[in-house]
């Protein structure tokens, strides 16, 4: 990648931060990449409802090969000084997203310039990445079905690994979650005459600790998590009993079997409890994110580019306990993602110091470039 398009990127990661939008409402993103594919590429354009495809067809018969990255910030205040801080309050550029689609137009402008006769490339500019429901849309919508997609690639920057270092991991390399709403029904009464309400506190109390204990078992696989994200019983009115709660928590596992099996563990167990404190409950979900499980082949291709070019390479002993939703594509098909190295002393995500280092964006895009270009 040479220096011209390096710094087209740069800045163009930098205007992105600027425009942070939160899942679902990326239209400016949009607006920003498209505007910058037309204007420095002769890629196909293929707007869809929140997202877009930008394609390079090189002959009828040639092998599909998809790349994709996350358009969404997070919904969190900038309070970093930077130049280019974002101007939306309730979005920030905290994940490196902005750093995922400068890499993937960095593609397209190495493409357009180095010129790939034996691959079809599609571009994939998701949404929604972090509630996990873009991928799972895309998938829906028949991306994968109605282009024949036969494999398909995506990286993360990793802070806390070596600036640049590529990591690789076989099998699971994020863990499958889901957020799990407990909502608890008592019956209301004074706060002077408890007796004739029924206050569920007592139960939430019995299912927090019954939950902090969750994962102490030998039935897992892998490793497992619960954690307690929220919790809320009754209103801030003192002459009013507790008649109603919350329990929120996230659930991880290595594997979505264990997930299911800590899932009904749980529920299980608040049932029982429930009728035992004679209160109703209700359960619904949120952020649901399968395991991203990569594909040998594909991840032998990425470690034969890595060599080839000299790449530092570093093989991940467990997955990471976040998780990603570009899994549901690896569901369907052949694919693997990829770590970028950050930075040793590099903020973590999510964090208010975060900002994704430019000087990676070179290195993505070479990767992506050589993965295309593989005989």
């Amino acid at each position: 990648m040479d220096n011209n398009n390096q710094l087209l990127c740069i800045n163009l990661r930098h205007k992105l931060h600027e425009n942070a939008e939160i899942s679902g409402n990326e239209n400016k993103t949009m607006e920003i990449l498209i505007d910058f594919l037309r204007n420095n590429t002769k890629f196909d354009i293929i707007a869809k409802d929140g997202y877009f495809i930008a394609k390079k067809i090189a002959c009828k018969d040639a092998m599909n090969i998809a790349f994709r990255a996350d358009m969404d910030a997070i919904p969190m205040v900038e309070t970093t000084d930077i130049e280019y801080r974002s101007n939306n309050v309730d979005a920030a550029h905290k994940c490196g997203h902005d750093g995922h689609c400068a890499i993937l137009a960095g593609l397209a402008l190495e493409i357009e310039k180095k010129t790939i006769d034996h691959r079809n490339i599609f571009l994939l500019f998701q949404p929604s990445e972090e509630v996990g429901e873009g991928a799972r849309k895309i998938v829906q919508d028949g991306f994968l079905v109605e282009n024949k997609i036969d494999e398909i690639y995506s990286l993360h920057n990793i802070p806390g690994y070596e600036r640049g270092n590529i990591l690789y991991k076989r099998d699971v390399f994020a863990c499958a979650s889901k957020g799990i709403i407990i909502t608890l029904m008592g019956k209301p009464s004074h706060a002077a005459y408890p007796e004739y309400g029924i206050n569920p506190s007592s139960a939430a109390a019995d299912i927090t600790n019954f939950l902090n204990n969750s994962t102490k078992s030998n039935v897992f696989k892998g490793m497992v998590l619960c954690t307690i994200v929220n919790i809320n019983i009754g209103e801030r009115a003192f002459g009013t009993a507790a008649s109603s709660g919350e329990i929120l928590l996230t659930l991880r596992g290595e594997n979505e079997e264990d997930l299911m099996k800590l899932e009904n563990h749980i529920l299980v167990f608040v049932e029982q409890c429930c009728r035992s404190h004679e209160i109703n409950f209700n359960i619904s979900y949120s952020d649901e994110f399968p395991e991203t499980r990569n594909h040998d082949t594909c991840i032998n291709k990425i470690l034969e580019v890595c060599n080839t070019n000299h790449y530092n390479i570093e093989e991940l002993q467990s997955p990471f306990r976040w998780s990603e939703d570009f899994g549901y594509y690896l569901k369907n098909i052949k694919g693997a993602m990829f770590g970028l190295g950050d930075g040793k002393l590099q903020p973590q995500l999510h964090t208010a110091n975060y900002d994704f280092p430019d000087s990676i964006i070179k290195t993505g895009v070479d990767i992506f470039y050589s993965i295309a270009t593989l005989k």
